[in-house]
Formats: structure tokens, C-alpha cells, sequence
């Protein structure tokens, strides 16, 4: 995979994925709709090429990463 630059909003959202979030919760903390959510699962996934959930949290943590972070909220 090439490098792949993703926006700071992106990169909340693939680390609440890696966490196994569902599409209400990450709804209700960045806002929007279970559906829009679903939708942005769909593209960023698309534009990473991943196929299988397993690959979220690796790529989470190749693309994702944040030192100072102390868990998904």
C-alpha cells in the first residue's frame, strides 16, 4: 500500500473503528447519522483498501496513530 495521508477527522474515525465502535456510537460522538456514518465507513475503507475487519486495527495503527492518546472516546 503507498502512503495514504488522511485528514485528522479520518483518522478519528479509523481509531474508533479499530475499536469496534458501531455506527450509532460514532454517530453520537462526532456527530451525524447511524446512515451518514455508514457512508463514511464505506469510503474510508474504499480509499484504504481494506476488505476485512480484521485490517482496521492494523492500518489504525500504521496510519492512525497518536502517541499521546489514552483510548477511544
Amino acid at each position: 500500500m503507498t502512503d495514504i495521508l488522511l485528514s485528522p477527522h479520518e483518522k478519528r474515525f479509523l481509531r474508533r473503528l479499530a475499536a469496534g465502535k458501531t455506527d450509532a456510537e460514532i454517530a453520537l460522538r462526532l456527530g451525524g447519522s447511524r446512515k451518514q456514518i455508514a457512508e463514511q465507513r464505506a469510503r474510508l475503507l474504499a480509499k484504504l483498501g481494506i476488505t476485512a475487519p480484521e485490517e482496521i486495527a492494523d492500518t489504525a495503527k500504521r496510519l492512525a496513530s497518536w502517541s499521546t492518546y489514552r483510548g477511544v472516546t
